[in-house]
Order: C-alpha cells, then structure tokens, then sequence
C-alpha cells in the first residue's frame, strides 16, 4: 500500500513543477511623434519674458494624421481666423480617428515643447473638447502637477482618480443641455465629485446646446480667457 501510495505521488507532482517568472524593466521610451500646430504672441520674438501655455484638445472629427483638419475646429479656428491671445498654444493631433488621446504621448510632446519656448511654467492650462474634453480630465488625473487649470468641454472621464488633482488647480467644466453624444450628466458627476474634494470648480451649463454647440459657445466667452489667465501654480509647479 505504501508502494501504491508513493508512486501515485510521484506521478501527481510531475504536472506541478515550480513555475518561474523573471523580473525585468523595461528600456523603450515614450516618443513624442505626435504632429502638432504652436501658435505663438505677437510680441513673442521681441520680448524676453515666459508666456502661459495653452494645450488644446481637439473633438473626435481632426483625429488622424492630416495636421489641417486640427486647424478647421476649436482654438486653431479661432486663430485660424485672425484672433489673438497673450499666451502660448499648443495644439497636438491625436493619431487616431477612433480611440482617445494617448495621453503619455501627449505629455511627452509637451514637455518637449515646453523645452524649446519660453514658458511660464506655473500658467500651463488644458483646455479640451469632446473627446479632447476626456483628454482633459485624464491629463488632470495623470499629471497633477503640470497645470494650473483644466477647462473641460462635453466631456467624461473617471470620477474615482479625480483625487489625484492637484489642489490648487482650478477646473471650469462646460456642457450643453442638449448634448446627444456625451450626456450632461457626465460632466455633472465629475463636477460634484470636484466640489466633494474642496477642488476650485465651475460648471457652466448651456441651455439649449448640443454638442456641436458648446464647443463655440465655451470658447467664445470672454470671461473664460479672463479667468484662465488669474490661474497659477506659484511655486508648487514642477
């Protein structure tokens, strides 16, 4: 019996070897291949001071990787046809037409941009719309430190890493209405979820708007430019 015992133990522990898994880390980098247009101030060449920067998102219409649409919507229209602003703006394509921005690409960029101008690096803001807007809310989560303000447009995102923001950015959240591609209750949750943690938030709600709408409707408002440029990190930025 004993015998038996012993070689059906034998047999059983055959299958059972010790599986091994090598530690390793990886050496690949993040490349910031991304295209992108940079719009700069007037005064930008003649002067020797640090500007804001902008980051803008664009809607889900300018991905791929025909640079020219990013300049048919948003911030780019906007200087596109001939407005000016007192700050920095960079404005990256997202690569694909269907997924949402790669947002370690996208701060990879950024960095590198914001090594090769002169910028203020306390006054860095992201402004997003649509599925730029979803950019927005994940940069603030997944970079904490980088900006000053976070101005999300008819977007989404995830309310629970909403604790990882940084306490002294501020964040104005836009939404219409009317919006039948991303509801209005998306932006109002992460809105609460803000006001919950003591966050500096605003949400404006566009009576009436639908998603194509808001995006015009946030940008040109005045009080928005206003109020971006009174957002700063101090010394707190990294």
């Amino acid at each position: 019996m004993a015998l038996v015992l012993a070689a059906v133990l034998a047999i059983s522990s055959i299958g059972v070897a010790r599986a091994e898994q090598l530690a390793a880390k990886s050496s690949s980098k993040i490349e910031s291949d991304l295209n992108y247009l940079m719009y700069v101030p007037d005064d930008y060449s003649s002067s020797s001071k640090n500007y804001p920067l902008v980051v803008w998102l664009h809607g889900g219409d300018q991905g791929g990787t025909d640079i020219a649409k990013v300049r048919s919507s948003g911030l780019p229209k906007l200087i596109e046809d001939g407005k000016t602003f007192p700050f920095l703006v960079f404005s990256p394509q997202n690569p694909s037409e269907e997924l949402l921005y790669p947002i370690e690409k996208v701060e990879a960029a950024l960095e590198d941009v914001m090594s090769k101008y002169r910028v203020d690096r306390t006054r860095v803001y992201v402004v997003g719309y649509s599925r730029g807007g979803f950019g927005a809310w994940a940069m603030a989560e997944q970079f904490p430190d980088r900006f000053a303000a976070v101005v999300p447009i008819a977007g989404g995102g995830n309310r629970h890493y909403l604790s990882r923001t940084n306490e002294k950015a501020a964040f104005w959240v836009f939404h219409g209405t009317n919006d039948d591609v991303i509801p209005l209750s998306d932006s109002i949750v992460l809105y609460e979820r803000l006001v919950g943690l003591k966050r500096n938030a605003r949400l404006t709600v566009l009576e009436g708007v639908d998603h194509a709408g808001v995006e015009g409707a946030a940008l040109n408002d005045p009080e928005l430019w206003d109020w971006l440029l009174k957002q700063n990190l101090g010394a707190t930025a990294q």
